[in-house]
């Protein structure tokens, strides 16, 4: 009898989907590795190009040279977030984002925040001998002119650090392990890289932990990023520009006041500042406690648009299929 003859069977990919794909589509891990990817190529095509200019700048911590510096470094990051929402059928407000209430109630809301808790902060520091005020280090046009500049530069250090850590990140790593899990990833990373900034140590890093747990509160309890930026942007405008402190370790130009430090590190922060102040850690940990509070329902994520069921989770994936993300 003639040898039947065997057709090869199909090779079985299914393993090897299985690393690259779930339930979801494409697993987060492998999304987040795609968008960190093309961070370094969108930062590539953008600052090769204009490198002339960014080199220019200098080391100066100027309102203009946060500003230009800030507004690159926030395109990169808004256009590797615009192209994976377009992979994924979601716009930039299911990622934390929604420009319709750009600047409004909620934006306001957290400034104050970040205002008056750094007001809390100086005045313990101020009622220790640890801070005093001096006089004016500005004329009275240039105090307009610096604090409009600084507070324009603070906003799009807002917009860059708050989209950066507790956009896209934030988004698909609570997709793949849950809000708080991801918030515990991105607080450690954010406040390692304040390491680098001259002045830093870690005793400050540790409580800007605390403040980016404080933020990441934020984002869950009003659905958005926009509270986080207007808090970021108070925060870091009084304590640079109108209580003339320094800022993770960084003294601005064109401080409004001659102030002063004085003391012991555990109460004024030394060189660091207001953030590696003991004050800076009581005040945080009462903003944390006063937020739950006053914000008692978790409404992040807010999804917007359906999702591309072989890129990204559908919204019914994360508001239903895993109870955690329910969790405030």
């Amino acid at each position: 009898m003639p040898e039947t003859e065997l057709t090869p069977a199909p090779p079985d990919n299914s393993q090897l989907r299985i690393i690259f794909v779930g339930p979801q589509g494409i697993r987060a891990g492998w999304r987040l590795l795609i968008f960190l990817a093309l961070l370094v190529a969108v930062r590539f095509a953008v600052v090769l190009p204009l490198g002339k200019i960014i080199g220019n700048l200098g080391s100066d911590f100027s309102a203009r040279n946060v500003i230009i510096s800030e507004v690159f470094a926030f395109g990169v990051v808004l256009i590797a977030t615009a192209i994976m929402g377009r992979f994924e059928h979601r716009s930039l407000s299911g990622y934390g984002l929604p420009f319709r209430l750009a600047l409004g109630k909620q934006f306001w809301a957290g400034a104050l925040w970040g205002f008056v808790m750094l007001s809390v902060i100086v005045a313990m520091m101020g009622a220790s001998g640890a801070y005093a005020f001096g006089g004016l280090a500005l004329s009275s046009a240039d105090v307009v002119k610096y604090a409009l500049l600084w507070a324009l530069a603070f906003l799009l250090v807002g917009f860059f650090e708050e989209f950066t850590f507790r956009g896209y990140i934030q988004y698909t790593l609570t997709a793949g392990i849950g809000f708080w899990p991801a918030a515990a990833i991105t607080c450690v990373i954010f406040a390692g890289l304040h390491l680098g900034n001259p002045g830093e140590n870690w005793i400050g890093a540790v409580e800007i932990v605390l403040i980016a747990l404080f933020l990441c509160l934020a984002l869950r309890r009003t659905g958005n990023l926009w509270f986080a930026i207007g808090w970021h942007m108070a925060f870091d405008w009084g304590e640079s520009f109108f209580y003339s402190t320094p800022n993770s370790g960084i003294h601005a130009t064109g401080h409004m006041l001659k102030a002063s430090l004085m003391g012991s590190k555990w109460l004024s922060g030394g060189t660091v500042g207001p953030e590696a102040s003991v004050f800076d850690l009581v005040v945080t940990v009462a903003g944390i406690l006063l937020l739950a509070r006053i914000y008692p329902e978790a409404k992040y994520p807010a999804l917007d648009a359906p999702a591309n069921p072989n890129f990204g989770p559908t919204p019914q994936v994360l508001t239903e299929a895993n109870p955690s993300h329910l969790m405030p």
